[in-house]
C-alpha cells in the first residue's frame, strides 16, 4: 500500500520578495495565451544576443539590414510566404521604451527576432513578394506579451542553450524522404520547411541509399562498431565517389534511380564493417572519410584497398611519385626529431639502461635504418 502524504507537509513558504519569481507555473491565464499583434507594431530587439558580433547603429532599419545580411533569413521568408505563419510558434515580447522613438514604449520582441525580420522583409517589399493574399495573412502574428524582460530568461535560455535541440541529419533525412514519398519535390520541400534545396537533396539521397542497402541485405545493426548516418552522407557527397558507385539520383525528388550494388556494398563495409562477417571498417572516425573519398577517386588506390584493407597504404597510391617521396622523407625526419628529443638528457642512452638486451636491439635497428637510408639515397641519385 502506498503511503499517503499529509497535505500539511506539502505547504510551501511564499517566495521572498527579494527574489524575482519567474517560474512558468505562476503565470496568469492571460499571460499564457498568445494574442494576435500587428507586425508593424512589433520591434526588433537592439539587445538581441545574436547581434553581439555585428556592427549596427541600434535603429530598426540598421538591425533589419544586418539580420538580412548575416542571419540567412531567406529560408524563413520562403516558408512564411508560402505557408503563412505557424501559430504553434508565437513570438515573445515585452513593452519597453525605444530610444529611436524618443523612449516611447513599444512591443520589443525578445524571442523570435529572425522570424520578425523575415516577416518585415516580406511586408516591406511588395514589389518582390507580390502575392497580396500571402502578405495579408502575415500582417498579424501570435505574440505572448510578458511584463518584463527578466521573465523571458528561463524560456530563452532553455530554447537556445539547454533544451531545444535541432534534429540530427538522420532525422531530417527520414522526414524529407517521407515528404518525397508523399509526392513533394525537393524545391517544394525547401519552400515548405524553410531550408536549402541542396541540403534536402543530400538527406533524401542518403536515406534512399539506406533503403537500397537494406534491399541488398545490409543493415545498421551489423555495423562492426557504431552506425553513423553522417558517414554515408559525407562519403557520397564526393563527386568522384558518386561516379565510382555509378550513383544517379532524380533531380526533382532526390531519390536514387540507379547504383552499382556491388560497389555500394564495398563502400558500406569500408565505412561500417560487419560484425557477422568479422570485417573491421577502414574508417576509424569521420575525419578520415576524405581519405576514403580520395582513394575511391583512384583506380590503383581502390585496388590496393581491396587487397590490403589498409586505408593508409591505399592512400599512397593516390600520390604522384615525387609527392610521395617528399612526404615520406618529411615523416621520417619528424620521427627522428621526436626520437632525438626523447633522448635529450644528461646520460647517454647506453649508460641509462641496465637492460643490455634493449641496447643491443637498438644498435641492430639503428644499423638497419642506416642501411635503408643509404639504399634510398642511392636510388634517389643524391
Amino acid at each position: 500500500m502506498k503511503k499517503r502524504i499529509s497535505p500539511r507537509k506539502t505547504v510551501e513558504k511564499p517566495p521572498s520578495k527579494a527574489v524575482l519569481d519567474i517560474a512558468a507555473y505562476h503565470l496568469t491565464e492571460k499571460e499564457k495565451r498568445p494574442e494576435p499583434e500587428k507586425v508593424d507594431d512589433l520591434h526588433l530587439d537592439p539587445k538581441n544576443p545574436r547581434l553581439a558580433d555585428t556592427a549596427h547603429t541600434g535603429t530598426q532599419a540598421s538591425i533589419l539590414k544586418v539580420m538580412g545580411r548575416e542571419f540567412d533569413l531567406q529560408p524563413l521568408i520562403d516558408s512564411m510566404y508560402r505557408n503563412g505563419y505557424f501559430y504553434e510558434e508565437p513570438l515573445v515580447a515585452v513593452r519597453e521604451p525605444l530610444p529611436e522613438l524618443n523612449n516611447r514604449e513599444v512591443l520589443l520582441v525578445i524571442e523570435g527576432n529572425r522570424r520578425l525580420a523575415a516577416l518585415k522583409t516580406i511586408l516591406h517589399n511588395p514589389d518582390v513578394y507580390t502575392d497580396e493574399a500571402a502578405r495579408a495573412r502575415l500582417k498579424k502574428v501570435p505574440v505572448i506579451v510578458r511584463d518584463e524582460r527578466k521573465e523571458t530568461l528561463p524560456f530563452v535560455g532553455f530554447r537556445h542553450i539547454t533544451g531545444i535541440l535541432a534534429w540530427d541529419a538522420a532525422a531530417k533525412a527520414q522526414y524529407a524522404h517521407d515528404l518525397v514519398k508523399r509526392g513533394l519535390t525537393l524545391d517544394e520541400i525547401a519552400q515548405t520547411i524553410g531550408d536549402k534545396t541542396r541540403d534536402i537533396a543530400r538527406w533524401v539521397r542518403t536515406q534512399s541509399l539506406l533503403e537500397t542497402a537494406h534491399e541488398h541485405g545490409l543493415n545498421e545493426s551489423d555495423a562492426a562498431k557504431k552506425f553513423y548516418f553522417s558517414y554515408l552522407l559525407t562519403c557520397t557527397d564526393a563527386p568522384a565517389t558518386k561516379r565510382w558507385m555509378e550513383l544517379k539520383s532524380d533531380d526533382k525528388s532526390g531519390l536514387v534511380k540507379s547504383i552499382n550494388a556491388e560497389r555500394l556494398e564495398e563502400v558500406w563495409l569500408w565505412l561500417y564493417g560487419s560484425k557477422a562477417r568479422e570485417i573491421a571498417p577502414v574508417i576509424p572516425e569521420s575525419r578520415q572519410i576524405h581519405k576514403l573519398n580520395r582513394v575511391i577517386a583512384s583506380p590503383r588506390a581502390v585496388q590496393e584497398l581491396k587487397n590490403t584493407g589498409n586505408l593508409d597504404r591505399a592512400l599512397v597510391e593516390t600520390k604522384e611519385r615525387g609527392e610521395y617521396v617528399v612526404d615520406t622523407l618529411v615523416s621520417i625526419r619528424s620521427l627522428l626529431q621526436d626520437l632525438s628529443g626523447n633522448l635529450t638528457g644528461d646520460a647517454k642512452f647506453a649508460e641509462s639502461l641496465a637492460d643490455s638486451a634493449r641496447i643491443r636491439d637498438a644498435k641492430v635497428e639503428f644499423g638497419r635504418v642506416e642501411k635503408a637510408l643509404g639504399e634510398v639515397k642511392e636510388k634517389l641519385g643524391f
